[in-house]
């Protein structure tokens, strides 16, 4: 959808468009963030931005007129809805404005969509050996790998097949990926390069990646929980879209994605406004206070919003920012951690409900830690949690069943692959592993925990050009493979 419908329509009617600005006409602009039904009284609850004026906002469902009950710049109470009206999508329409020269659509979903099914984890698994095995070895394959474990409770990775310039994808066939299928999902042009996968409504893969060529900002939504087809978007086309890209999907459904914009060197945000993503998103600047936004991470906070860590190039600090809204119309932003830090990032939310960032400090070369005091952290808790060589590059962080983080990370100095499992929430004492060692392995690396409760980190093979994945035996990671 064009981020300036009015002036999209205009243009179409060939209404003098070379040479007037109708960028009044759309300032500020109208977004539909989301929109939900009430099954009890299927009143429709619309919430986004710039609703107000003298006049009340018109609304209709399929062109079909729905009472306005209320309204404010943000929100929109209507309905209810028309006798008869079938499950399924629905063009939503607002249009706005004294002069009503503000509109947007919005997909909306009617009825409610199957709950992915969900199996509680075990309380701790017994302790095994580390499997490892080779996901793809076609070809130079396996970098900027994103792990998610699907719906049926099996592991799939998104990842770069650096031969042809594609995006594919493996999904395991068991949650030791003993057995694993290729998809090649996107091979228009030169794509894949910076990787995010979550896994959305209706328990389907969800992607997000960067279109290297074009430089845009993609989006493959999977058919299915192996990913085997997807319908592609593109989301951000203004041909200024950097390499690091991140996504999660917060309760709603509705993914939000984290990227670097070039042009400016700004940390952005597209927030989809469907679950698919097909319906475009809205466009939020999060942070543009110098070259800032590389090496992005993104969760979801406990109250629903948004939540970054990412580097300051600029500064060379760690920042953290945080949404004080799910739609990111306010955000605070301030670094946790100085100099030379932050080149390498990932956030998770910790047991204890507070943010948990693990890091590489590039000028000491060590793996570092922050663990939030409190949801702003303002004094984060810091700790060195390797200091052992030229060690933190790449870190991947999840949350055990035990309820402690454990981080895969890159040593350097030996070119090996390890993993550091935290004695408590704050990670302040740890213990060191090393799950790869075979070779030049390490540099790419994705972790997530399985359905068996078991730490898995797909990561990419440098000496034999190769995607491989490690399936933990404890949850430490303890046991390397013989």
């Amino acid at each position: 959808m064009s981020r300036y419908p009015v002036l999209a329509l205009l243009i179409g009617l060939n209404v003098g468009a070379a040479a007037e600005d109708y960028g009044w006409l759309d300032n500020p602009q109208l977004i539909i963030l989301r929109a939900t039904v009430d099954p009890a009284t299927q009143i429709v609850h619309i919430e986004g931005e710039n609703f107000g004026g003298v006049r009340l906002p018109n609304v209709t469902l399929d062109n079909e007129s729905l009472t306005v009950r209320a309204a404010t710049q943000t929100v929109i109470e209507a309905g209810p809805l028309p006798p008869g009206t079938p499950l399924g999508s629905h063009i939503l329409r607002v249009v706005a404005g004294d002069d009503r020269s503000r509109f947007d659509a919005f997909s909306l979903e009617i009825g409610a969509e199957p709950a992915a099914q969900e199996t509680p984890p075990p309380a701790l698994p017994s302790r095994g050996v580390t499997y490892i095995g080779i996901l793809d070895a076609s070809g130079d394959v396996g970098w900027s790998p994103a792990l998610a474990i699907g719906s049926d409770g099996l592991p799939v990775v998104a990842y770069l097949d650096y031969t042809n310039l594609n995006l594919k994808v493996a999904h395991c066939g068991d949650p030791a990926c003993s057995s694993v299928s290729q998809t090649v999902l996107d091979a228009e042009g030169d794509v894949g390069w910076s990787v995010g996968i979550a896994i959305g409504a209706k328990g389907m893969p969800i992607i997000a990646y960067i279109d290297n060529k074009k430089r845009q900002l993609k989006v493959a939504r999977c058919g299915n929980p192996s990913c085997t087809s997807a319908a592609i978007s593109v989301i951000e086309h203004t041909g200024d879209v950097g390499k690091f890209v991140s996504i999660a999907v917060p309760a709603d459904g509705m993914p939000v994605i984290l990227y670097y914009e070039t042009a400016h060197r700004d940390l952005m945000a597209a927030l989809c406004r469907n679950t698919s993503c097909q319906a475009g998103a809205a466009i939020r600047t999060i942070d543009s206070t110098g070259d800032v936004g590389w090496h992005n991470a993104l969760v979801i906070g406990n109250d629903g919003n948004p939540m970054m860590s990412y580097f300051d190039s600029t500064r060379r600090d760690l920042k953290l920012a945080r949404c004080l809204d799910r739609s990111c119309g306010e955000v605070t932003a301030s670094a946790l951690d100085l100099g030379g830090v932050g080149m390498g990032t990932d956030i998770v939310i910790g047991k204890d409900g507070l943010p948990f960032i693990a890091y590489w400090d590039f000028l000491n070369d060590d793996l570092k830690a922050a663990h939030c005091g409190e949801p702003d952290c303002d004094a984060p808790q810091l700790v060195r949690v390797d200091t052992e060589g030229s060690v933190g590059s790449n870190p991947a962080v999840a949350i055990g069943v035990d309820g402690l983080p454990i981080i895969a990370y890159h040593d350097h100095t030996n070119s090996d692959l390890k993993v550091a499992h935290c004695s408590d929430v704050a990670c302040s004492t740890a213990d060191i592993s090393t799950v790869d060692a075979t070779g030049s392995v390490g540099w790419h690396i994705a972790i997530a925990i399985g359905r068996d409760g078991l730490p898995i980190i797909a990561y990419y093979d440098e000496t034999n050009g190769d995607l491989k994945l490690a399936h933990c035996g404890d949850v430490a990671c303890s046991e390397p493979q013989p």
